[in-house]
């Protein structure tokens, strides 16, 4: 029997499959299909949309987001593309992931499957594959680690292969939290007790995965990176950090993976590092001494009025929020060789939550800028509205107010916020150039929550390159390719340069070859303008 597995691409908020990521579940399922003594087939939804025929024993479709996001490429399946592909296949049909494990109810986007896997999906096409009965059950521990390493072939089916992809890895499932409910609107308390997996069969995976030509991975698959393994699990919702254990984590993947470009993590629960502070810079020193620069810990502060932590039971108030930045801060500023500091914080926030009012927007607000007063850096701000995803939640009636709130975030918080984490001159390596959109080449680089940035000319794609920064916006920033070569650069590649513009562009390709930057001085007129691209372009005084 051959399983064809579409992927759907899931986007969680602890663990991304939209392109150029690749999460867990579709290495899994080809692990559990293997281990069944069956054959599989691995799509993306994208190379269906380009005409990808779907052809096999069983179809199981892999989907889809439960947070909403925006994406550079690689769109999300939607519901209407589940029903037409689950539909259309001749064969029996299995639907999982977050987006069936939490829409199982809903006949309309279920109708067409015989079994909807509300657990682990793996798990399921397993036993029906071994027994021939559909059930819903967590993997095993030992199945964990045997199908993430049987599954580990997909990465070489998957069409960003080798570069850019970048690995999803699972360490945990579950949140320290469960001792006290956690927060209201979080799913992860109820897996009950938490389960980390063991160092080993982590590393074990990576290094198949680094055998096969992995080179990029995220420790994304996971509620806290300070919880891994954390002592006292179960008797306090902040149990203590385990240094030596993350130390043999983050060594070890460096060990399997002797070939690695990019190591990112992404949660870190700030009431962890309050509660315990020198383990936590302990794992800070660690993040920076293991992990690639630009790594990020998003941290869920969700909101800074004390009302709504108290009503939903968040893991953190403001106060604490505050000095975990300090902390990150403290360590993780230092430039590293891609341009970007080593570590930084991100942050969450969740509106529509019990208890919010219009002060709670002004207390957001507030809490950002102080940041800027204390000159306290966060590499990303996101803002999304609560989804009903663990309980309902009564509508608050402030859509006006997040409107506005979130408006006066992007123009007076993160657009400062970026320049001062990356003033204009900055050189930014390895980023690697996706798409063309109108005459804008956009390009990221590899990593969790990267920069976006924008060349405004037309570039060849699918290959990296390195840029320097011109410009801000709110959340992207615009560069030009670096050095720029004058000789050979566009006119609109040269216009894009600080102070150039149209006339002086036209200017420069009249004058040129120059063989010194004298003789692009000379074509300039402006001393300013000359002093102002000298650090971009290569030329020789």
């Amino acid at each position: 029997m051959k399983v064809v597995i579409l992927d759907g691409y899931v986007d969680e908020p602890s663990n991304f499959g939209v392109p150029p990521y690749l999460s867990p579940y579709p290495r899994y399922l080809a692990g559990a299909v293997r281990d069944a003594g069956h054959a599989w087939e691995y799509v993306t939804i994208d190379q269906v949309r380009s005409g990808r025929p779907l052809r096999g024993d069983l179809l199981a479709v892999i989907s889809g987001p439960i947070v909403p996001g925006k994406y550079l490429r690689g769109l999300p399946i939607s519901e209407k593309e589940v029903l037409r592909h689950a539909n259309a296949f001749e064969g029996p049909r299995v639907f999982g992931g977050p987006l069936a494990r939490f829409r199982f109810f809903d006949e309309a986007l279920t109708a067409p499957f015989d079994h909807v896997g509300v657990r682990d999906l793996d798990a399921s096409v397993y036993d029906h594959l071994s027994e021939g009965d559909w059930t819903n059950r967590d993997r095993t521990m030992e199945e964990w680690d045997r199908w993430g390493r049987l599954g580990a072939d997909v990465i070489t089916r998957h069409p960003d292969f080798p570069e850019p992809l970048v690995i999803e890895l699972d360490t945990s499932k579950g949140c320290v939290r469960y001792v006290n409910g956690g927060c209201s609107f979080c799913i992860e308390p109820q897996y009950g007790i938490t389960k980390f997996r063991p160092v080993e069969g982590v590393l074990t995976e990576v290094r198949r995965l680094a055998e096969l030509g992995a080179v990029n991975f995220r420790l994304g698959g996971q509620a806290d990176f300070f919880s891994y393994q954390a002592l006292g699990v179960g008797t306090s919702p902040t149990p203590q950090i385990n240094v030596p254990v993350l130390e043999a984590l983050l060594h070890g993947i460096h060990d399997a993976a002797p070939r690695l470009r990019v190591l990112h993590t992404d949660n870190g629960d700030p009431a962890m590092m309050v509660a315990h502070p020198d383990e936590a810079m302990a794992g800070l020193r660690l993040l920076v001494r293991y992990t690639s620069p630009g790594n990020l810990l998003s941290f869920g502060l969700e909101s800074a009025d004390p009302a709504v932590t108290e009503a939903n039971n968040l893991n953190i108030d403001a106060d604490g929020c505050l000095e975990a930045i300090r902390m990150v801060n403290a360590v993780g500023r230092e430039r590293g060789e891609n341009g970007l500091p080593q570590l930084l914080p991100g942050l969450n926030f969740i509106t529509g939550l019990t208890g919010e009012t219009k002060k709670t927007f002004d207390l957001n607000l507030a809490f950002l800028k102080h940041l800027l007063e204390e000159d306290l850096w966060v590499r990303r701000i996101n803002i999304r509205q609560v989804r009903p995803v663990r309980q309902e939640f009564e509508p608050t009636g402030l859509h006006s107010e997040f409107r506005r709130f979130k408006e006066a975030v992007r123009a007076g918080i993160d657009h400062e916020i970026l320049r001062r984490i990356l003033p204009e001159g900055t050189v930014l390596r390895d980023v690697y150039l996706e798409i063309r959109h109108g005459h804008v080449t956009y390009g990221r680089q590899i990593g969790t929550y990267p920069i976006l940035v924008g060349l405004p000319y037309d570039l060849d794609v699918n290959r990296f390159m390195d840029v320097k920064i011109t410009s801000h916006g709110a959340r992207s920033v615009t560069a030009v390719e670096f050095p720029l070569d004058v000789n050979r650069a566009s006119l609109k590649a040269l216009e894009a340069l600080p102070g150039v513009g149209a006339k002086r562009a036209a200017r420069i390709v009249r004058h040129r070859p120059f063989a010194n930057l004298a003789g692009l001085a000379a074509a300039l007129d402006d001393t300013a303008v000359v002093e102002g691209v000298r650090s971009f372009v290569g030329l020789s005084s």
